[in-house]
């Protein structure tokens, strides 16, 4: 048995790591042989060096190479630092290694892997940032999940092209009142409540609208958006990019005061 440096218990199970960190959108997975589909990208909230939430883009991307090796990579930009994360995982031989910008940081080499299939996970360093890769078996193929500082990485899918844009300018001189939560279709948060004062609806923003970005930032999750309108000072104006649907300005008084939203409240 070859486990080689840096490798994590295969325990607990990969399913128990899912439960702790439940993902507001669908993960962002890759299968051995579905090529076409492991080819996308996803979103991660993570904080930087000042300990400020920020939205990761990591583009995901799948490669064969040959009848055993597959090679599973994601790239993705913080902090104007530039990571890439590559598996090469051997399907019949069983052999995983990691790879950290180029080099090889992990190699894990079982016996048990190549005589049945089997799940395992592998905790690494990636930058400033703790980093693992959850391998699964999945009806006759793999799966493979990325986590990057303990949040797992979510899929997110292009919006609607029939969904129009416009920016709301609100003024920070009372309750902003919304409540908002992690669009499951694309990028960008949605407004799924307001509360009875609310500046943001005063200012034009209505129920199933999607905020895009606060002055200029993308918001592709709800505690960024929190975080970007929590930096305005009181009596200051911010400006919301805000993507809908026409009909839903339509229904929006039948929705205003829906009791049983959820997600993060916005009352500042």
């Amino acid at each position: 048995e070859d486990r080689g440096a840096g490798m994590s218990a295969a325990t607990p199970p990969p399913q128990q790591l899912a439960l702790n960190l439940a993902p507001t959108r669908k993960p962002l997975v890759a299968t051995s042989n579905d090529l076409e589909g492991s080819n996308t990208a996803g979103i991660v909230t993570v904080r930087d060096s000042m300990g400020t939430p920020r939205s990761v883009r990591v583009v995901q991307k799948e490669e064969p190479e040959g009848v055993n090796m597959i090679k599973i990579s994601w790239f993705y930009i913080l902090e104007d630092k530039t990571y890439t994360i590559e598996l090469r995982h051997g399907r019949l031989s069983g052999i995983r290694k990691i790879y950290v910008n180029k080099e090889l940081i992990l190699r894990d080499k079982r016996i048990v892997y190549a005589l049945s299939a089997r799940a395992s996970m592998h905790d690494f360093d990636v930058g400033p940032k703790r980093a693992r890769i959850v391998v699964e078996p999945a009806s006759g193929a793999y799966s493979y999940q990325l986590f990057i500082d303990g949040r797992i990485v979510e899929s997110a899918p292009p919006a609607a092209t029939e969904i129009k844009s416009k920016i709301v300018r609100v003024v920070k001189d009372r309750r902003i009142g919304m409540t908002l939560q992690n669009n499951a279709n694309g990028p960008g948060v949605v407004v799924v409540h307001f509360q009875p004062e609310s500046a943001a609806r005063d200012a034009g923003v209505a129920i199933g609208d999607i905020l895009l970005s606060v002055n200029g930032e993308p918001t592709n999750t709800h505690e960024v958006a929190v975080h970007k309108i929590d930096l305005v000072k009181e009596g200051e104006a911010f400006l919301l990019a805000v993507a809908f649907e026409s009909a839903l300005h339509g229904a929006r008084g039948a929705r205003e005061t829906d009791d049983n939203a959820v997600g993060d409240d916005l009352s500042t």
